[in-house]
């Protein structure tokens, strides 16, 4: 069954717990930010009057460090992206599938604008702190499945891999001769 993102239940699912994931983070540097704000109100913000250099220098500093908090979300965004995307290749290349993405539709501004609403229905009146977390407590890894018919199906292609082999041998083998 497809859902609303195209997609199976069970990929649903994975999608929504990166998005639980991603809210959760998201709130760990707002609260980062907020975090420097408040540093430079109960810290700097003493005396009743300012010099505007005194004011220049608290800023450029309060600047610093949201640019800090930011710069910082966005790599570990981007190397937490990387890590969702080696995931996938690599069970992808279980089954020697390769996968390969169109890079233009991560700028898609319509399905962009369906995963927020998606997202929207799946949080609506949850908090966002807390969301991640009790996600985490009921949640349990899925054992990997090496039985059965995994396991027939890399016999099979080990089989073919094989007779793969074997008949380049045999091609090589003519053209030789």
């Amino acid at each position: 069954m497809s859902s609303k993102l195209g997609v199976n239940d069970h990929h649903q699912a994975q999608i929504l717990n990166f998005i639980r994931f991603t809210r959760y983070q998201r709130d760990l540097r707002l609260r980062a930010v907020d975090f420097c704000f408040n540093e430079l109100k109960e810290t700097r913000l003493d005396e009743s009057t300012y010099t505007i250099d005194e004011v220049m220098e608290m800023l450029d500093r309060l600047l610093m460090n949201v640019k800090g908090e930011i710069e910082s979300e966005l790599l570990n965004a981007a190397h937490t992206n990387v890590l969702l995307l080696r995931q996938m290749f690599l069970q992808s290349e279980k089954w020697h599938l390769k996968l390969s993405a169109d890079i233009s539709e991560l700028e898609n501004k319509e399905l962009l604008d369906k995963i927020a609403d998606f997202e929207e229905q799946q949080f609506a009146g949850t908090k966002r702190d807390t969301d991640f977390q009790s996600m985490l407590k009921n949640m349990k890894l899925i054992p990997l499945n090496e039985t059965g018919g995994t396991a027939l199906l890399h016999m099979k292609i080990e089989e073919l891999q094989a007779e793969n082999e074997a008949l380049k041998a045999q091609i090589l083998g003519v053209t030789a001769a």
